[in-house]
């Protein structure tokens, strides 16, 4: 039959075209470990094909992974304890977290290591949450914490006793609970494992006129560091010998323990529109003093009305050690100062200045991880 019949022309097929190649595995290896180290950008590639994932999933490819980036997690947010507020809010395009059943009963107390550790005062709960794997572990108060009428604080962290703590999901945990009595002006503590399930042997020092405070507390080695309510003091609890101490700090007002740049305890405080920064350092002959390393200029930093509107009313409400960042209320916002470039972000409107406990993690695979959905998980946007 001829071709052209009814007027018609067979279409000629297309030329034959090689399949596409894809790049071998090192260096496909070797592009992945370049992408950004917020969790987004891994979980989108675990998509592509189930032998992308597989190479994600890795453990030897995610621990290449955070030594590529400097061992030190993205921030992804922040945990908020002021009530009615919401308690998590991103600042890393593309993750969130679904808070929509968690009762409003429950507020932040701390974060560290990749878990978040929340508070229920009404049934004197705990709740140690991997925002990451999902994971939830609920404890009871120490037995005299949940008897006694008790001002308390607390932290979480990794037991692993490695020194980075980059992917501590799959380790054991500790919580540290410090508690004081009104009656009696008695300061105690203790530690929870999640190896042993209990709680450990309750110390305790005398803090007169003083009561601990809920304000971000700050872990050096495996001595942990807690405000206390008469605001020149700190209280130290040695978790490997079990004791509690005094630290006089030589200003009194309202101010958050930090690190220092390298590493030893601090702290920061506001008078007027200068941000204070202070070092616990230590003399040949092993005495421990404060030093004031940096004076940093608010008035530099913040627009004049922003500064005028705040009357005077600004303070420190939370650090992140890892990215170098310290959150202050300025009336009626907070702000995020990054103390190395000296950048400015505005993150929470019409707050109430309390507590702020950032939340970092690198990507780490598990049943949190979601596409969407899932009540009190991780969701990774695939949108913003």
């Amino acid at each position: 039959m001829d071709e052209h019949a009814g007027g018609r022309r067979r279409a000629d097929p297309p030329p034959w075209s090689p399949p596409l190649q894809l790049p071998p595995d090192d260096m496909l290896l070797e592009i992945l470990l370049r992408l950004p180290p917020e969790p987004i950008h891994l979980f989108r590639a675990s998509f592509v094909s189930k032998h992308w994932r597989g190479l994600v999933h890795d453990a030897r490819f995610r621990r290449r992974f955070r030594e590529f980036h400097g061992g030190t997690p993205p921030m992804l947010g922040f945990f908020n304890s002021c009530p009615g507020a919401p308690i998590f809010v991103p600042t890393s395009g593309g993750f969130a977290l679904s808070t929509a059943n968690m009762s409003l009963d429950w507020r932040a107390l701390d974060c560290r290591h990749g878990r978040a550790l929340l508070h229920n005062y009404g049934t004197r709960t705990l709740l140690v949450w991997d925002p990451m794997t999902g994971d939830e572990r609920y404890l009871p108060f120490p037995t005299r914490a949940h008897l006694e009428n008790v001002h308390y604080n607390g932290a979480v962290l990794c037991a692993a006793g490695h020194t980075g703590h980059g992917d501590c999901h799959s380790c054991p945990f500790l919580v540290a609970f410090v508690f004081s009595s009104y009656r009696y002006c008695i300061t105690s503590a203790c530690v929870y494992s999640s190896v042993t399930g209990v709680w450990g042997e309750i110390t305790s020092i005398h803090t007169p006129d003083s009561l601990v405070d809920a304000k971000p507390t700050a872990l050096v080695g495996n001595t942990l560091y807690c405000l206390l309510s008469n605001e020149d003091s700190i209280i130290e609890f040695n978790l490997d010998k079990n004791s509690l101490d005094l630290i006089e700090v030589p200003y009194g007002g309202n101010f958050i323990i930090t690190l220092a740049q390298d590493g030893p305890l601090g702290f920061a405080s506001v008078d007027r529109f200068s941000l204070h920064l202070w070092s616990r350092v230590a003399s040949i002959d092993g005495v421990a003093s404060w030093e004031h390393i940096r004076v940093i200029d608010l008035e530099k930093l913040f627009a004049p009305q922003v500064l005028a509107a705040c009357m005077d009313r600004m303070w420190p409400v939370g650090y992140a050690e890892d990215a170098n960042v310290i959150f202050i209320h300025v009336y009626p916002r907070t702000y995020m100062i990054h103390l190395k470039s000296m950048q400015i972000e505005g993150i929470l409107e019409e707050a109430t200045g309390w507590s702020i406990f950032p939340y970092a993690s690198f990507y780490t695979p598990g049943p949190g991880i979601t596409t969407g959905g899932g009540d009190d998980q991780v969701e990774l946007l695939n949108g913003t």
